[in-house]
């Protein structure tokens, strides 16, 4: 774990806002999916709603745990190819 926080103090910036872009993507993708099951709940139109909110849902907290581990690991690539 002690590494792990370590790794995360030493990325590269360029690689920070690669990761930051990622995260408002997959942040925006979470936020309509929220809104699609909210739909869902309020209005309650179809299953079918709900099942393309959860896997929306489920996508974008994927995609948030993709886009950080590929940070780390292009910053590992970047150090270990030394610059």
């Amino acid at each position: 774990m002690k590494q792990l926080l370590i790794s995360f103090q030493k990325i590269d910036e360029h690689i920070i806002q690669l990761i930051k872009s990622g995260l408002k993507f997959t942040f925006g993708i979470n936020l309509i999916a929220t809104f699609i099951l909210l739909i869902y709940d309020f209005f309650y139109t179809s299953p079918m709603i709900f099942y393309i909110g959860i896997s929306l849902f489920k996508a974008s907290l994927f995609f948030i745990i993709t886009v950080i581990i590929c940070g780390l690991a292009f910053q590992k690539i970047k150090t270990d190819l030394g610059d």
